[in-house]
């Protein structure tokens, strides 16, 4: 019996009760005060937790992108001129002006994805306008293999006198 009665104050510990007891002693407050304060401490560790698998999740692609890319890759094999540029893309006749390029334009370009086309319009804002497509290696993510595929679909309005 004696045995029975040195575990039975072991699982009590472990009680909401006890821990609200104790509280009460270190802290010197009423019993509403410290289910006050379990309460709030519940709710921020909730929040907490929260927050941590939200921040883990991957947002899922978009089925649009997946159709329009694989509709683009078909198109682009199937045609005579074999390009590797989509119909609205741009080309290098045609294309994409740094300075004045939206993100969602800025998507259009292969490689170049949603974080990484806000990066350079970040950059571009926060820094200064690009003076030549070269700058584009000072924004994160994008290396020289990245900058020789876009070099030839980009292009800097050259900043001329007004």
């Amino acid at each position: 019996m004696s045995v029975e009665s040195s575990r039975t104050p072991q699982k009590l510990n472990f009680s909401p009760m006890v821990w609200l007891y104790r509280l009460q002693q270190r802290l010197s407050i009423t019993r509403n005060e410290g289910i006050a304060v379990l309460t709030l401490t519940l709710l921020f560790v909730t929040g907490l937790t929260i927050r941590q698998v939200q921040e883990q999740q991957v947002p899922p692609l978009a089925v649009d992108t997946l159709t329009a890319r694989s509709a683009a890759v078909t198109a682009g094999a199937g045609s005579a001129e074999g390009g590797r540029g989509t119909p609205k893309g741009p080309t290098e006749d045609d294309p994409l002006h740094l300075n004045e390029a939206s993100v969602t334009a800025l998507q259009a370009l292969d490689g170049i994805g949603p974080a990484l086309s806000e990066r350079i319009v970040e950059y571009r804002s926060t820094q200064r306008p690009f003076q030549r497509v070269q700058e584009l290696r000072r924004v994160s993510g994008i290396g020289p293999k990245t900058l020789a595929d876009l070099r030839p679909v980009v292009t800097v309005t050259p900043a001329e006198a007004e």
